[in-house]
């Protein structure tokens, strides 16, 4: 994709963007830039945003980050945030029940937009060929395809909605 592209397939996910997750990931960006670390609560707002369409799941792994404490979620993820190697951060993350990598990078997304973007199945599908759940070592791989993909002057999270928008219209996924 070239530059004009990238930002009309960015405006199109933004067309579609329900409010409250923007909503969500626009407070968490804030909070996560001026804390260096994210509560249990606000975990529970990325889960809700990452799964906002399966219930089940989404609950079942509320119920889970419900579980520890919340000064456990701060402190595993300051340290996850202290590190600069995303697979290191993806097992960080996930040591918390109810996180999955898939959700860890929703985490370091809406931490750093510039250098993080949201991995999932779909991701994995569009840039390694593969239908399968992101593996840890996916992240970094899936961050230089991205960068490499980048006409420059965007942040890695607008690269990530523009491919995931175009991958929804083509595979005509809701």
């Amino acid at each position: 994709m070239d530059a004009d592209d990238v930002r009309e397939w960015a405006r199109l996910y933004e067309e579609s963007y329900d409010e409250e997750l923007h909503e969500i990931e626009q407070t968490l960006h804030e909070a996560l830039q001026a804390q260096g670390y994210i509560t249990q609560g606000q975990l529970r707002d990325v889960v809700t945003w990452k799964l906002d369409n399966q219930a089940g799941r989404r609950s079942g792994n509320i119920e889970r980050v419900d579980q520890v404490p919340d000064a456990f979620v701060r402190r595993v993820s300051e340290a996850a945030l202290l590190v600069g190697d995303p697979e290191v951060q993806l097992k960080t993350l996930s040591s918390i029940p109810g996180i999955g990598y898939a959700t860890a990078t929703v985490v370091l997304t809406f931490y750093d937009p510039e250098r993080y973007a949201v991995g999932d199945r779909y991701m994995v599908d569009l840039f390694f060929g593969e239908d399968r759940q992101m593996r840890v070592t996916d992240y970094p791989k899936l961050l230089s395809e991205l960068r490499d993909r980048n006409p420059g002057g965007f942040d890695l999270r607008t690269v990530e909605k523009a491919y995931y928008q175009r991958y929804r219209e083509v595979n005509g996924i809701a």
